[in-house]
């Protein structure tokens, strides 16, 4: 009888831990992808580029200031600074969702480098579940699940983003002065 309960209390463990099924925040970004260069270059080169999804279908993508370790602000952001607000239908939040989960982003390692490439682009995304969260992020990744993710929510601001960030780089070099 003992081995009969352990057995479907580590079968019970095991299905429940392997879900792929979410259960996302109902309020603010379910979803957080954060895009910065990993090569040299000038804060202008490195400013923090994030997007935020929400379950109401508002896409938001915007800067915020870069604050050193010793507590400095090293670029600073003002209130006017250019940004994307967009609205996407439930049917492009739900289908964000199922490529989460379809890719199992709580499994993934947290780190997703490709440490054989030295310079290019580096990421990060948080999704916030009601009861956790989890980054998971690297520079150039090769992890197709990631990468799968990382593309469905950056396709829907594919088309003004290029604008924003040449718009967002000139503001931020007149604001701090370059």
């Amino acid at each position: 009888m003992r081995k009969i309960v352990g057995l479907v209390f580590i079968l019970f463990v095991l299905l429940v831990g392997c879900t792929k099924k979410v259960d996302f925040v109902d309020e603010g970004p379910f979803v957080k992808l954060e895009l910065y260069s990993a090569s040299s270059g000038t804060y202008l080169d490195h400013f923090p580029k994030i997007m935020t999804v929400s379950n109401d279908g508002s896409v938001h993508v915007f800067t915020e200031e870069v604050i050193g370790f010793d507590g400095i602000i090293e670029m600073e952001v003002g209130k006017d600074a250019p940004t994307i607000e967009k609205e996407i239908s439930a049917q492009e939040v739900n289908e964000i969702k199922r490529v989460i989960e379809e890719n199992r982003f709580f499994s993934l390692p947290k780190d997703v480098t490709d440490y054989d490439v030295m310079d290019g682009s580096g990421s990060r995304i948080t999704v916030y579940g009601k009861d956790r969260e989890k980054k998971v992020g690297g520079e150039n990744s090769d992890n197709k699940h990631y990468n799968a993710i990382e593309d469905t929510i950056f396709s829907h601001v594919r088309d003004e983003y290029a604008d924003w960030e040449k718009e967002t780089k000139d503001y931020l070099s007149k604001l701090n002065g370059d």
